[in-house]
């Protein structure tokens, strides 16, 4: 399912590649979309680079953490996540939960 992310748009990470990221069901900010191969600089001043074959996205999150050698790691509230992991927190993703309240039955 392809979405028309932009920049700054609020998104929620629904999966990872490995299935297992600490970062799933974490809302996070769009920053800047990469294609393959790109590379972004973070405002830390660290390069981000998209090794993967999908688009990814720099996104940003207070507290998000990647799993490194060493346990969990402090990533600065900057990471990459690839594009068809994120679901969009706007837009007719509302009210497809809207329909879905109105499906219930009354109590």
């Amino acid at each position: 399912m392809s979405h028309q992310f932009k920049p700054g748009d609020l998104a929620l990470i629904a999966g990872s590649r490995t299935g297992v990221s600490p970062n799933i069901g974490r809302a996070v900010e769009l920053v800047t979309k990469l294609i393959p191969g790109q590379s972004f600089e973070t405002p830390g001043g660290h390069e981000a680079r998209n090794a993967s074959e999908y688009q990814a996205w720099a996104v940003h999150a207070e507290g998000a953490t990647a799993v490194g050698e060493g346990g969990r790691v402090d990533v600065g509230g900057i990471f990459l996540i690839q594009e068809r992991f994120l679901m969009p927190l706007r837009g007719d993703f509302v009210p497809d939960q809207q329909k879905a309240k109105e499906a219930e039955p009354c109590a």
